[in-house]
């Protein structure tokens, strides 16, 4: 029955083609198929080989990293040496030279991941543009036009919001964050420590703020649309089953006809968030990777470096794990919004 509702995928599988390194063992398409007729199984075979195709294309930062510690080892070893000298600044002097040299190459690990934040921001974009239309047609569908009219606007609205949000915002409040912290460390004693500790703040206002928002728009959705658009239809029935003869027919294959757009649409919804999962896993995993080797760094270089050398890395890997937060409450905005509309849509 679910071919009365035949969609054009093409757009979709050309988007997922663009945005993806390599090829999936399925095709956008395929996948919805396979969903719809329960093949539970090949499901599994697609997660199977996704899981193969991820470790295959993200790498540890394992050079970046062992340059780091060669550069904290120097960095102890020339602390050390030089408290043979008698006076205090020639320490100082010297320490702040290695700092500079592992300044620089951070700063430039940093850049990279300021490149993949922007590029996977740019991605989610682009593939909730093409999914959130195709959805709200198997919306338009099964509930209604007034429902997906209001989910589309809605969900279009938040993550434009939540984009600009980012660029001109959470983005620039990490580069401050690595800014201050550079120019802290730089000091004997943290001079910009409460600073530092307000922008992680405003990082878990601002993220709790905009799950809060999209919690509150699904709720309000659920609440008023679907109700309109369930009156029209219930109308709508009532008038056709009240016809001689023929009423009781047009109930039973409306009844199927309903049921198969709400499996479409399901398995849509799925499948989409399947691919968008796919999509954003490979920036935020090397996200992750970058965030982790800076707190083993930390971690190790804590009993043999300076405290400044220490204290740096640590907030090197709290600015990635900024970036990390950034682009990972995109993916979870989108798929929240897209649960709850799932879910009051049956």
């Amino acid at each position: 029955m679910t071919e009365e509702f035949k969609m054009d995928y093409s757009e979709m599988q050309k988007t997922v083609e663009a945005l993806l390194p390599g090829e999936l063992p399925f095709t956008f398409e395929e996948l919805v198929n396979r969903v719809i007729a329960g093949d539970v199984g090949g499901l599994q075979e697609f997660l199977r080989e996704v899981l193969s195709w991820l470790f295959s294309t993200v790498s540890f930062p394992a050079e970046h990293g062992v340059k780091l510690f060669l550069l904290i080892l120097f960095s102890a070893l020339f602390s050390n040496l030089s408290k043979a000298f008698s006076r205090e600044g020639t320490a100082h002097v010297g320490y702040l030279c290695v700092y500079f040299l592992m300044a620089v190459h951070m700063v430039s690990g940093f850049m990279v991941s300021l490149d993949i934040t922007t590029t996977g921001m740019e991605n989610l974009s682009s593939f909730t543009g093409i999914l959130l239309p195709m959805y709200c047609i198997s919306i338009a569908v099964v509930t209604g036009s007034v429902t997906a009219a209001g989910y589309y606007q809605g969900t279009a609205f938040l993550l434009a919001f939540f984009e600009l949000l980012a660029r001109y915002c959470l983005i620039p409040l990490s580069q401050a964050y690595l800014l201050l912290a550079f120019a802290s460390c730089m000091q004997k004693r943290p001079i910009f420590r409460r600073m530092l500790e307000l922008i992680v703040s405003l990082f878990g206002w601002i993220r709790k703020t905009m799950i809060g928002i999209a919690i509150t728009l699904g709720a309000v959705q659920g609440i008023l649309t679907p109700a309109i658009d369930r009156l029209k239809r219930t109308t709508m029935m009532k008038t056709a089953t009240v016809i001689p003869g023929v009423g009781d027919l047009i109930g039973g294959a409306w009844e199927t006809v309903m049921g198969a757009g709400v499996v479409l649409k399901n398995s849509i919804g799925m499948v989409g968030s399947i691919f968008l999962i796919l999509i954003m896993a490979i920036p935020i995993i090397k996200l992750a990777l970058q965030y982790l080797m800076y707190r083993v760094l930390a971690a190790v270089s804590e009993p043999v470096a300076q405290d400044m050398t220490e204290q740096f890395l640590h907030h090197m890997g709290i600015a990635q794990k900024l970036l990390l937060e950034t682009l990972t409450l995109g993916v979870v905005i989108f798929i929240l919004l897209l649960a709850v509309m799932t879910r009051i849509t049956v």
